[in-house]
């Protein structure tokens, strides 16, 4: 075999080790019913991606998104599109901080660099609640309407998927499985916790 063959087959399986593959992911509650919102995530984390920017708004006193993932390592940006101070806040040991945020403040960024759950809350407005999941993963996403999420990753072995969202009832508030085929369903075995959310505006 001559040189230049040997490089392209070199090449060869240096593009198939680094092949991409779909995974979609189905989350449902122990009726069968899709669970939106879930944050849906792959480990461990292979290859490597940049951190995501995330954005934590406030609008009509409601934190918007209600859930954010973000890789370790993200900026979050905490802008209030409301016309009233926050003061928002977080004593998770993952992330504490406070941010007092003045109507039509843009500028504030936080970032998050260790891994964990993270509840926001404000301390003007008590209803206010909010979740950043920092993974130490880059594949992940979020699940749609229909309890959906596609991540596409490279190919990898002895993977596991992972599903989390604050009215799971499982210890941890996640549950997983073996990321085995190109489907995955995460059916929940116990109840789902009831929507700690007021409406959107909304004043308890």
């Amino acid at each position: 075999m001559g040189w230049m063959a040997g490089i392209w087959l070199a090449a060869l399986g240096l593009s198939a080790s680094f092949a991409a593959a779909a995974v979609e992911v189905r989350v449902l509650d122990e009726q069968g019913r899709p669970l939106p919102e879930a944050i849906v995530w792959v480990q461990p984390g292979v290859g490597e991606t940049p951190p995501r920017r995330g954005v934590m708004d406030q609008v009509r006193r409601s934190f918007q998104p209600y859930i954010l993932a973000v890789q370790v390592g993200s900026e979050v940006e905490f802008p209030n599109s409301d016309d009233i101070n926050h003061h928002v806040y977080s004593f998770s040991p993952a992330k504490r901080f406070e941010l007092r945020i003045s109507p039509g403040d843009r500028g504030q960024s936080l970032r998050f660099d260790k891994a964990g759950l993270v509840t926001i809350g404000c301390n003007i407005h008590d209803w206010m609640l909010a979740y950043i999941l920092v993974l130490d993963t880059p594949w992940f996403e979020q699940t749609d309407a229909e309890g959906r999420a596609r991540i596409d990753l490279p190919e990898g072995s002895d993977r596991r998927v992972y599903a989390w969202h604050p009215r799971i009832a499982e210890p941890g508030g996640q549950v997983g499985v073996a990321l085995e085929g190109e489907h995955i369903e995460l059916r929940l075995k116990r109840a789902l916790k009831p929507d700690p959310r007021v409406p959107e505006g909304g004043y308890r």
